[in-house]
């Protein structure tokens, strides 16, 4: 009795798979990613493009094109596989684009693998350090901070004086990423930022540590303003509330205050890192006093089937 159950059973699993072998795959679910014109990014990769056209032209950004491209096409390539084989999901990476471009025109390096391995750690980390909701650390930051640390000096942030030392030059930047924190809504940020810098600068100085330039001097340099503009506000790894944004500028302000004055080279990197490690606390401690992050990309999602080979051949042969 119990041999004949499973002669049955095992011709019931037989059958069951040889339909299933000749039943034509469904069609695979993929999905455009698209950002729209309100996407805080499009604000942010139009600046940073026209920041490093003058560069290249105008002014003083002694970056060679060839690294410049090595770090868009390492970062973009890299981001839109990983959404792709993940997500099935095909999209502008925009984002990738944006870290490439800070990494390069923050680095200095005179080999060619620092363009290509920085921007790809940025990018690894937004998948695959993550908390609960999202990743946390800041991508360009992470990979500066990581080749910083282990890259054994073989290369360096670019000097502050990138566009010829024009303080006239650097007010303007200064002013019109002032504007651009406007619209991404990081105002409060970069002012508490800037404010607690000035703060800090003025107290060193108090402290006996250099003048008036030498506390204050970073601010007209482009390092300060790619940090300020491009790195700091990422909606992603900021405070999303007003009072927190602005504790957050402080606090960094702070820090890095604290750091400069012990004499510690690329402060602003090492404290904006050691401040995105604490963010998976910060949103706990958020969520369960009731507060709920919203999604801060704009995009546009189109759905679309694609079938699969086997199916057209077969349909095709019918």
């Amino acid at each position: 009795m119990g041999r004949t159950t499973l002669l049955k059973l095992d011709s019931n699993i037989t059958s069951t798979l040889e339909r299933s072998a000749l039943r034509p795959a469904g069609p695979r679910t993929w999905t455009f990613i698209l950002p729209s014109f309100k996407d805080p990014r499009c604000t942010l990769m139009i600046a940073l493009t026209l920041w490093t056209v003058l560069g290249q032209t105008a002014y003083y950004f002694n970056r060679n094109l060839s690294q410049l491209a090595i770090a868009v096409g390492a970062a973009c390539l890299l981001d839109f596989i990983i959404l792709a084989l993940s997500r099935k999901e095909l999209s502008l990476p925009l984002s990738a684009y944006i870290t490439a471009l800070s990494v390069g025109l923050l680095l200095e390096s005179y080999d060619w693998r620092v363009y290509l391995v920085v921007p790809a750690w940025g990018i690894l980390s937004k998948y695959l350090i993550r908390d609960k909701t999202r990743h946390f650390f800041n991508p360009s930051n992470f990979g500066i901070v990581m080749i910083l640390l282990f890259g054994g000096g073989i290369a360096s942030v670019a000097p502050g004086s990138q566009w010829g030392a024009d303080y006239r030059v650097a007010f303007a930047i200064l002013a019109l990423g002032l504007m651009m924190m406007t619209r991404l809504k990081r105002l409060d940020l970069a002012l508490a930022w800037i404010g607690g810098f000035i703060t800090m600068g003025l107290l060193r100085m108090a402290l006996g540590q250099g003048g008036l330039v030498f506390a204050l001097g970073s601010m007209t340099g482009a390092e300060f303003a790619l940090f300020t503009f491009s790195m700091l506000p990422d909606p992603k790894t900021s405070p999303p509330t007003r009072a927190g944004r602005i504790a957050w500028g402080l606090s960094i302000a702070v820090m890095d205050g604290v750091m400069r004055l012990l004499e510690i080279r690329y402060s602003m990197f090492y404290t904006l890192f050691i401040h995105c490690a604490m963010l998976p606390i910060i949103r706990v401690v958020a969520v369960r006093s009731g507060f709920q992050e919203k999604e801060v990309w704009r995009i546009l999602k189109i759905p679309f089937h694609s079938t699969p080979p086997d199916a057209i051949t077969k349909s095709s042969s019918a």
